[in-house]
């Protein structure tokens, strides 16, 4: 009997702390630190997707991919502490007539997630040449799933 008591005094305490932590939460926006934005030249062989980045590994991979011309032309140093951060990227389809821009509109902490608003803006062109989209930011890491919109 004073086993299940026991028991049963811990769940309820369980379950008091983590209502608490939920009516406690406020979703908060999140400012993210620019990274680069911009066009790759579409022959990198980056897939179109929507990333998060946890590790230095796979964040080297795609950095190898990329050509130190562009490299050069992005804001914030490519060596990120990912104790402290993680990296969120957008990259387009690639275009032959670069109408589209991507855009990370917004990020917010939610109670069970970190949602990633992705805009395509429209912005007509006549050039004719192949071009690929991309933004990348960081945020403070978070062991949240990341979900993209």
């Amino acid at each position: 009997m004073k086993k299940v008591i026991s028991s049963f005094v811990l769940l309820l305490l369980i379950s008091c702390s983590k209502s608490t932590e939920t009516e406690n939460f406020t979703n908060q926006t999140i400012t993210p630190i620019l990274i680069a934005k911009g066009q790759l030249m579409g022959s990198e062989n980056i897939l179109p997707q929507n990333v998060v980045y946890y590790n230095s590994a796979d964040w080297n991979n795609t950095i190898n991919l990329i050509d130190q011309f562009r490299l050069a032309n992005f804001t914030e140093t490519t060596n990120v502490d990912f104790n402290t951060y993680q990296l969120i990227a957008v990259f387009d389809e690639v275009y032959g007539n670069p109408t589209n821009k991507i855009n990370i509109s917004s990020i917010a902490e939610n109670l069970n997630n970190i949602t990633v608003t992705v805009e395509k803006i429209y912005q007509p062109s006549i050039a004719t040449v192949m071009t690929q989209e991309f933004h990348i930011v960081k945020i403070p890491k978070s062991s949240k799933p990341v979900i993209f919109q």
